[in-house]
């Protein structure tokens, strides 16, 4: 399982050209596109989300895993190159980008609640322990926030929910995975 790292580095960098295409064609045509924050801060979360799966993905290929482990953890980035598929909007200046990204809602938030239910999953095929610890509480807080998000429809709220997970997935990696070599 060494190379696992090297698997989800490959898938990770595949999901990751969504949200950056997006952003560079926002950027590229913004005299004709009015992008929507919202938006871009689910693009730089989504970025910083597959940063995190591919920093997990080097600590845990360390260790021996099976088949139903490993199928679980893959489906991490699978679910991430599915979320950045849902949430890429369209660049073209008739296109309202936060209602497209509305239309995709409830599918986008109950994929990214699952994905720390999986994690867990894995954990528990592992048969290892779960401890209370700083991971977990991220997990858990990543799972209300996405359903949080199933139910918040002004904009403005919006926005502010996209920032909140957005600080939350970046303090995660940073405290929970700053030691990990990479």
């Amino acid at each position: 399982m060494e190379h696992l790292w090297f698997f989800v580095g490959i898938l990770a960098g595949a999901a990751v050209r969504s949200p950056l295409e997006y952003l560079a064609h926002s950027l590229r045509d913004r005299r004709i596109v009015t992008p929507s924050p919202t938006v871009i801060v689910w693009q730089l979360f989504l970025i910083v989300l597959l940063i995190e799966f591919w920093i997990a993905s080097l600590a845990v290929s360390k260790d021996e895993m099976g088949i139903g482990q490993f199928l679980l953890f893959l489906l991490l980035p699978f679910g991430a190159m599915v979320l950045a598929t849902l949430s890429k909007p369209t660049v073209k200046p008739d296109v309202d980008q936060f209602t497209e990204f509305e239309s995709q809602r409830n599918v986008f938030f109950l994929i990214l609640a699952a994905l720390p239910v999986i994690s867990l999953l894995r954990e528990l095929v592992a048969g290892e322990s779960i401890p209370f610890d700083a991971d977990l509480f991220y997990r858990i807080l990543i799972l209300a926030g996405s359903l949080l998000g199933l139910f918040i429809k002004k904009r403005r709220t919006t926005f502010v929910h996209a920032l909140a997970m957005l600080a939350l997935i970046s303090t995660y990696l940073l405290d929970v995975y700053a030691t990990v070599p990479a």
